[in-house]
């Protein structure tokens, strides 16, 4: 039963703005993973999220129906769960999930896949028009949720008191999601608690019933639809797992596993004994080339052996056939460790051998004291972010200069590090041998292992603190030397280092990618179109608390990406950074409830916590233990967050208008969401500067309109 349309607004503003957070991550971390053009150009959701509610607060409505949302929603599963395929130049794609390979024709887009069109003008076309038409499907979702909200808050008697109600409910929004995320649910029963928060939030007129019925329609398709063949389907808190059978040639080879609709790895059996059963398909000779087992053909004394990006347990079953006494695997994702411990045919995670450590590498290697014969660096492409909120990826700080560095202090004098990676663009793998170069002083050596039956190879980096070491170790062996010498890998020269302040491994070069520029091009001009045809004339955006919008987001990715260094890109310490930026919000809430600073004593303090922020290395927080490193950390790099809480309550206490001044907020953040594409160009320190220029910008209009 629905709340009363009038009565305890309170109560139905928590409603609203707790559905909000949870809606908006929900619709992210799902569009992400089921079209991944929106995991390329990550911020497009958020965007579209920001866009309707923007609009909508600027339209407020405390009664306003949510027909729309919950249609829009529902159409939005729909489309993306029933097999809608189309034909384009002989091949069949999804008219949603297809868009990625279409837009592959840009070359200097981060996308893995290869499409090469005829016509690139049509591929683009259709590309952008689906993308554009989930853009507006997520935009018609959250537009009424904005009407409410900015109406429920402009009708409170006590904007603080409405404020703080907000960002609490929002708070409490996102730690259930994040529970939800913990015991790897999957998104059926996201959309469902979805669908109860729209009934309970709207009200029961005839049309929102049957738009009700619709959405619970399409999330029974999206419960049951049989969508994939996989034999289990996982939810990890970070992406969307489906295990297959590999049958090949009348037996079972193990285990294929798809990361979020494509290829990512596969459990194999490689031991002794499947590999002598089946001499007549696998040669055991072929099997002590694979990339699983050639770091112990090199190091064949490796006794201590860490294996970063560990996985679903290859790596740890080839250090064990290598007669490694002590295996430490570490892989972010549990449920890919779950799903490795399960399944795997050699059940490498179930031998006394091996600890298993479900971490980020990065935090690993601040926390870890030991020293290792060998480092290996399993094929860790990810194929998810680091967090909704901003387009660092969950390996982009495994493979920086810094990150190589770390690793290189964990080896043992005579230790070796290893590095595999795959990827179809010769100036990626450049890149990685660069990095490594730059972390230990030379040239690593670099050799292609061609896919077969023991794995899909790739190409494998060996180095080690000396520089003749790792050469001598090969040259040991007559056969890996020939091996070598004849699979030269295909590298091309970086146009630079990727580094921790410009971690983008996927990137070319320096430069926001033309389909990056186009999408945003395309989207500001829907948003001029919306701004005029939504707007009524009086209604206008305001400049101060727009500004203050864009400002605030960016600061936002900013406490994110720099938090990831200091504490691991785990999906636990996005949620926590998002939290304490949260409860830092209520703090500011709290203090103004106290205090009513002028803008004058605000303004300088907010700029200078930021100079703060920018001239503080956050290498300065890894003297501390974990624990005393993220209460530091989390402390000095969020303080702008404060100052700028306070700015903007003190800013909306004298608005005249409470939904015009929120809407504004909202687009500026949309705003903000677009310009964090500065930081392939300028990296992500330099973003600071931006996000002082704007504040500064949003206190000059500030006191434009008070002097006005």
């Amino acid at each position: 039963m629905s709340l009363p349309r009038e009565g305890n607004r309170e109560l139905r503003l928590v409603l609203v703005s707790f559905l909000i957070l949870f809606l908006e991550i929900a619709l992210i971390r799902f569009l992400t993973t089921e079209i991944r053009i929106f995991a390329y150009v990550n911020n497009l959701v958020l965007l579209a999220c920001f866009l309707g509610m923007g609009l909508g607060c600027c339209r407020a409505n405390a009664r306003a129906p949510l027909t729309a949302a919950l249609g829009g929603l529902a159409a939005t599963l729909l489309l993306l769960t029933l097999p809608l395929n189309v034909r384009f130049e002989g091949k069949s794609l999804h008219l949603l999930r297809g868009t990625p390979t279409l837009l592959s024709v840009f070359s200097d887009a981060p996308i893995w896949y290869e499409f090469h069109a005829g016509s690139e003008v049509a591929a683009t076309l259709l590309g952008l028009g689906s993308t554009l038409l989930v853009f507006i499907l997520v935009l018609v979702i959250l537009f009424p949720l904005g009407q409410l909200m900015g109406g429920l808050m402009d009708e409170h008697s006590r904007i603080l008191r409405a404020y703080s109600i907000n960002v609490a409910a929002g708070l409490a929004g996102l730690w259930v999601f994040t529970a939800l995320s913990f015991v790897s649910s999957p998104p059926w029963i996201w959309f469902l608690l979805a669908a109860a928060l729209l009934a309970a939030a709207g009200g029961w007129s005839r049309r929102e019933i049957a738009a009700l019925a619709a959405l619970l329609v399409a999330v029974g398709f999206v419960a049951w639809w049989p969508v994939s063949d996989a034999q289990r389907v996982v939810w990890s808190p970070y992406q969307k797992l489906e295990l297959k059978p590999i049958e090949a040639g009348g037996f079972q080879r193990g285990y294929l596993l798809n990361v979020n609709n494509v290829g990512y790895m596969a459990l194999l059996n490689l031991s002794d004994r499947f590999i002598e059963q089946h001499r007549d398909r696998l040669d055991p000779a072929r099997r002590d080339l694979s990339q699983y087992d050639i770091p112990y053909r090199i190091q064949k004394d490796a006794r201590e052996v860490l294996i970063v990006g560990a996985g679903g347990g290859n790596d740890a079953a080839g250090a064990l056939r290598g007669g490694a006494s002590k295996v430490t695997a570490v892989e972010i994702d549990p449920g890919i460790v779950a799903l490795g411990r399960a399944y795997h045919p050699e059940s490498p995670y179930s031998d006394r051998r091996v600890a298993l450590v479900v971490d980020d590498a990065r935090a690993f290697f601040k926390r870890d004291a030991g020293r290792y014969d060998l480092i290996s660096f399993g094929l860790l492409d990810a194929h998810a972010q680091s967090s909704s909120y901003n387009n660092t990826r969950l390996d982009h700080y495994v493979y920086t200069v810094e990150s190589f560095k770390a690793a290189r202090d964990h080896l043992a004098d005579k230790g070796i590090l290893t590095v595999s990676f795959e990827s179809p663009r010769p100036w990626i793998t450049g890149r990685i041998g660069a990095n490594l170069k730059r972390a230990f002083g030379h040239d690593p050596i670099a050799f292609k292992i061609p896919p077969s039956s023991f794995g899909w190879g790739g190409t494998m980096f060996v180095t080690a603190r000396d520089s003749a070491l790792a050469r001598s170790l090969i040259d040991q062996d007559p056969e890996l030397q020939s091996y070598v010498q004849a699979h030269p890998p295909v590298l091309e020269p970086p146009s630079r280092e990727s580094t921790d302040d410009w971690p983008y491994l996927y990137l070319e070069r320096p430069s926001i990618p033309r389909l990056h520029l186009l999408l945003s091009g395309v989207l500001l001009v829907l948003f001029a179109l919306l701004y005029r045809g939504l707007l009524p004339k009086p209604r206008r955006v305001s400049p101060h608390f727009f500004l203050l919008g864009a400002a605030f987001l960016l600061l936002e990715f900013q406490n994110i990406s720099k938090s990831s260094l200091v504490l691991g890109s785990t999906w636990v310490v996005s949620g926590v950074t998002i939290s304490v930026i949260l409860g830092l919000i209520l703090l500011a809430n709290l203090a103004a409830s106290r205090w009513t600073p002028r803008a004058a004593i605000l303004y300088p303090m907010l700029l200078g916590s930021i100079l703060v922020s920018y001239l503080l290395p956050v290498e300065i927080f890894d003297a501390y233990g974990y624990w005393t490193r993220g209460l530091l950390s989390a402390v000095v790099l969020n303080l702008p967050i404060f100052f700028a809480g306070m700015v903007f309550i003190e800013s909306l206490r004298r608005a005249s208008r409470k939904d015009l001044a929120l809407g504004s907020n909202l687009l500026g953040a949309g705003v903000g969401g677009l310009l964090e594409s500065l930081s392939f160009v300028i990296g992500i320190q330099a973003q600071l500067a931006v996000v002082a220029v704007l504040y500064a910008l949003s206190w000059a209009a500030g006191i434009r309109d008070e002097g006005g």
